[in-house]
């Protein structure tokens, strides 16, 4: 395990997000995300699942547990299954289409 949380870094990057907006949402100071990130403080573990909810991560990958950001333990509904299923059974073009449609709701849905 790392000493730090450099995975912290690097997941708050790949999302676009700063860490000033992390620290809003986490409710503490950006001082001490970045402390967390050099590894001159520790987060509590109350905190540490507070930023994996908020970064749609594992607390082992914050951690540096793992190397995958994206959590392993979700469980798919048997509806979700079967359009996964479909999804893959079309062609490049037709995923395109879909993809777009999904966001065109998606896109509706916050107005």
């Amino acid at each position: 395990m790392d000493n730090d949380m450099t995975n912290l870094k690097k997941i708050v990057k790949a999302q676009n997000k700063s860490l000033t907006a992390l620290a809003v949402e986490l409710e503490i100071s950006q001082e001490a995300i970045s402390q967390y990130i050099s590894g001159k403080i520790k987060p509590k573990m109350t905190t540490i699942i507070k930023m994996a909810k908020i970064l749609n991560t594992s607390t082992d990958y914050l951690l540096g547990l793992t190397d995958n950001p994206t959590p392993n333990n979700i469980v798919l509904t048997e509806k979700e299954n079967k359009i996964i299923e479909n999804y893959r059974k079309l062609n490049d073009t037709e995923k395109i289409q879909l993809d777009s449609y999904l966001q065109a709701i998606i896109d509706l849905k916050k107005l």
